[in-house]
Parts: C-alpha cells; structure tokens; sequence
C-alpha cells in the first residue's frame, strides 16, 4: 500500500451513534468517567472499541444558556462511529470527573485501570472483543500504554506525536530543563484540576466552557494533584527522584514499559523530539508496526514549510484506521523529505545508503570538508537569545504552528555554495572543542539551510548541558545513532574553567534534500530565553572554540550517496 494511500476511503458504515456516560468501579473502587460512543445500527451489533483516555477532560459542559441549544463537536466520535468503531472517551483517574488522585502522569494505576475497563467494555452486549486505543501528545501515551496493561483483547494502537524517554525526549532535553514548556503546562493542569479553563485556552473555549461533563450531573471531585514543573527544582540527573512526585522521570517513560501490541505511531520533524521517540520505537523493538514522520506542528494541524496541507487530518486518520482494519505483521517507517515533497519507506533505519559526510569550522564563519590550521573563535553568552514562542518544544502546549524566530546566535559557520544536491537523512552530529569561564552552562545549536535566494529555511537543531558531557559505552536498544550518554549522576562530568574539552553530541533527525547552489548554515549559542532554563543561573560564560589541528570542531551530516563520482561541495 503506497503511503500516503491514493486510493480512495472505503464509504462510512454507519450514521450516528448512541453515547452514555458511566462512573465505573475500578478494582479498588475508585470511579471513573467514562463517554461510551457505539454506532448506530442492528440491536445485536457488535463493534471493536477504541480508547481515549486523557487528563485533559474527556468532554467539556457549556455554561448556562449556550448548553440548551450548542451541542459540543466532537470529529473523532463521528469519524469512528461511522466506520463501526465505539469510542471510549475516559478521564483517567485522578482527573476531569474521575475520582482519585494522581501523582504524577502515567502513573502505574493507569495500567490496572486501563485493564479493568478492556474487562468491562469486553463484557459490554456491543462489544465484539476486541479492544484498541488512539491519541495524541498525553492521551497518545496512553494509547501505548493500554498494550503495557496485559490484557489480551487489546489488538494495537495509534499514538501520535509523544514522547519515549520523558526525561530526555522533552523534559531535559540534553539534560537542559524545558521551562517554557513544563512551567506552562503545569499552570494548565492546574487549572484543569480546579475545574476550570486554563488561562492559555483560546476566548471561545473560555466564554462557552464551565468545566468537565459530569457523569449523570454527579458532583466534579475535587483534585489536589502534584504538577511536574517540581522537577525544575528536584531533578537535574536521569535518576534524580523527584521527592514531590515520588518518582523519576523514568518511571514516567515508555522505553521502562515494553508493550508488544501492534502499534502505528507517528511523530515529526518539527515537534519537539517525537520523531526521535519514533524511531527509537522502531529499532528497539521487532514487532509488527508502522512508524510515520513528517513535516508538522503538534498534532499535524501544519505541514510546516507550505501554506496547504496536502495530507490531511482526515486522510490521516483514515490511513490509521486501515491499520486497525487490516493489521499485518509489516514492519515499515515512512518519512518525508523536506523540499524534495517525497514520502520514502524503509525496513531498517538508519536508511541503507547513508553514511557521515563531515564538514570542519572554519575560521571567518566558513565550513568546509577539510579542516583548517590551528585557530579559535569566542564567544559570551547572550541571556536573552531565543527563537521565539513558537519553536518544536512549545508548540506541545497546544499545537501552536511552528515558526522560529530569525535565529541571531552568537557563532555561526556556513558552508560555500553546493556543487551538487545533497539528501540529509538521520541525526547529525557535532563535536566542539571549547573551553568556557564557568564549569556549567548550555550549548545549543542550530542547523539551517539557505536556498538560491538566501532565504534561512530551519532544519534541526540539538544542545547540551555542559556537565552531561560524559560519553558512555553500551547504549541501550532504543538509543539512535548519536553518543549516548547516561545522564546519570555518577557521570557528572562539570567543565574546569579555562581548559579545553570535547563535548559530542547529537542534534534532532531530519531527512531534507538541498539543491545545488544551497547552502548550509550552522549556528551556536548559549541560550534559548522564552524556552530553557539559563544555566548557570544570571552568569554569561565566555566561550572559546578550537577550529583547527587535532582539535577541530566539526559537524557530521548524515547523508545519502549523491550520483556516484559527484562531490557535495
């Protein structure tokens, strides 16, 4: 089947749908609530289930007049329903109109809660015994979750753009904390817990919406949850437990909860690192599976780069429903790429073909395939460099589109003008000799590429706390192909003020083809204001870069063989 599929849908089977709302016992009898959509049809009709569990309010009630004459949309109840699927909305425990308490996200409770209700829908007289699970961002989580839960009627699973490895995937991104994110959502959840809209919700949603949907007009519980921005404070280490949410941010991970259901699973480019979340899914693990990335925002909503969307919302939806259908024991990951408007499939990832193309920092800005005499650059760190609000790690807070301030770092290092097209595919890699005034602090850089025009086009990007730069040996399965480091306390490894060091690390993957006469452009700072946290706390290190001899500085691009006897530059 060619991806995006071609051919058309099959028609919807069914118009409209019966929904009830239940409080239903888990084991040990908290209640949860639970919207249960089954198509309309034969009275002895029989349908799979699917899942949406999230902490975001399973449905929200209208405030007094506009609840007597609006019905609330709900396009995924009407797009399953139709297709003969019955929807399964739940608040999980601990929020929305369940009782309960949760800790923190994906606690353990939701795998036995998740399994008390696969019990019960199984039960159900329109069930026909089979169970799977959908989502985005949180509820995508606990979309994979639900095949971690152990039950046997759950078959597979969508889960679109979230995160595997909490820690390292959005959180602490090479080990740099994520405020702009963590605080703001948090302050949102907080809100949701009090029954009420969060501050940063569009005016619509604010005006009309008093809170979540009781179940049978029951009374909303009251919801003291712990907020996960305590890890600013608590957690700098991959193992750093968090004393107010009791765990660490592993125990919050998927990479730590195996599941062996088929899963179709998506991520892209340009949020956050869910396309490193994919393919650390896909080289971990050999189960059936189809594995998608492409050029979007959160949630897809923007096929960043172009005003349209030629792949659809919808035509998305569809495609993961014939994965429902029609589960095979395939194991393929399709991934577009950027200018060339291409989707390609692959069976192993890295692609076969690719291989490092290295290119050296040059004294006066310049990169180059060969390095150049001993020589440096130097740089102070400027506190209120950022890329704006609307960058890949903040448009998981409500899938806001994606567009990156001018990016002004403080070094930047461009290539001449290609000599021939060149197809980037994979996570590149830099190495940084420097040496800094401060024993701690960030690095980030930034790769684009300026087209004919000189036009900066974004790319990726990838950054490091300085006191993260350890290397160690023995990566774990799901850990692509960049240095691995553990993050780990024991490794700690602070630079000493003035003496040179090596700091390797690997930026987000990209697949994007550059034509002859691009450029490539490769910026360092030591800051990202609106997003990352600036370490060391109100300190401006001054850093020095080696660009030359034994100690060059370079960049690795991953990159497909050009025609053969063709050189990229």
């Amino acid at each position: 089947m060619s991806f995006p599929p071609t051919d058309p849908p099959p028609p919807p089977r069914h118009t409209g749908w019966n929904e009830r709302s239940h409080a239903i016992a888990m084991r040990d009898g908290v209640r949860l609530a639970v919207d249960v959509a089954v198509p309309r049809g034969p009275a002895d009709g029989r349908y799979p289930a699917l899942f949406a569990a999230t902490r975001y309010w399973r449905a929200s009630q209208l405030r007094r007049p506009w609840r007597w004459f609006i019905t609330p949309g709900d396009a995924a109840r009407a797009f399953f329903t139709a297709y003969g699927y019955a929807l399964v909305r739940i608040d999980v425990r601990g929020t929305g109109a369940s009782e309960g308490h949760q800790r923190h996200p994906w606690p353990d409770s939701d795998l036995t809660d998740l399994y008390d209700l696969v019990a019960w829908v199984i039960a159900q007289p329109w069930s026909d015994g089979r169970v799977g699970a959908f989502g985005n961002s949180y509820q995508g989580t606990t979309a994979e979750l639900l095949g971690a839960c152990g039950h046997p009627a759950v078959t597979s699973a969508l889960v679109r753009f979230n995160e595997f490895d909490v820690y390292r995937d959005i959180a602490f991104p090479g080990g740099v904390p994520n405020v702009g994110l963590l605080r703001a959502w948090s302050a949102s959840n907080r809100a949701l817990d009090a029954n009420r809209v969060p501050a940063g919700a569009p005016w619509p949603e604010r005006l009309l919406v008093r809170g979540v949907r009781p179940v049978d007009g029951a009374p909303i519980p009251h919801h003291d949850n712990r907020q996960v921005d305590s890890v600013l404070q608590h957690v700098v280490c991959r193992d750093d437990r968090d004393p107010e949410l009791g765990v660490t941010l592993d125990q919050l991970s998927m990479h730590t909860r195996p599941t062996t259901h088929r899963l179709d699973h998506w991520g892209s480019w340009f949020d956050a690192a869910t396309a490193d979340a994919v393919i650390s899914r896909f080289i971990s693990s050999p189960r059936p599976q189809r594995a998608v990335i492409g050029p979007w925002n959160h949630g897809a909503s923007q096929h960043v780069g172009r005003r349209d969307q030629p792949f659809t919302l919808r035509q998305q939806m569809v495609a993961a429903l014939r994965q429902f259908e029609d589960a095979g024991a395939d194991r393929t990951l399709h991934y577009f790429t950027l200018f060339a408007s291409t989707w390609t499939c692959t069976t192993t990832w890295p692609p076969a073909g690719t291989a490092p193309l290295r290119w050296y920092l040059r004294p006066a800005g310049g990169l180059a395939t060969h390095p150049a005499p001993g020589a440096s650059a130097q740089f102070t760190v400027d506190p209120g460099m950022s890329t704006g609000r609307n960058n890949r790690w903040l448009t998981e807070l409500d899938g806001r589109p994606v567009r990156y301030a001018a990016i002004r770092a403080s070094l930047a290092f461009t290539t001449p003008p290609l000599a021939d097209d060149l197809t980037i595919c994979g996570h590149p890699v830099v190495r940084l000799w420097l040496s800094s005034t401060h024993a701690d602090g960030n690095v980030f850089v930034y790769l684009e590429a300026l087209d004919a025009q000189g036009v900066a086009h974004y790319l990726t990007e990838g950054m490091l706390r300085v006191i993260h730069r350890a290397i160690a040996a023995g990566p774990p399965a799901y850990w692509p192909a960049v240095p691995y480091r553990t993050f780990a306390r024991r490794d700690l490894l602070p630079l000493v003020p003035g003496e040179p060091a090596a700091l390797m690390f690997g930026l987000q993957p990209i697949a994007a083809w550059l034509q002859r006469g691009w450029r490539l452009r490769l910026s360092l700072a030591g800051a990202d204001a609106d997003t990352f946290a600036q370490l060391p706390p109100h300190a401006t290190p001054t850093i020095t870069l080696a660009l030359g001899g034994d100690d060059a500085s370079w960049l690795d691009l991953p990159t497909l063989a050009p025609a053969a006897g063709r050189n990229p530059a």
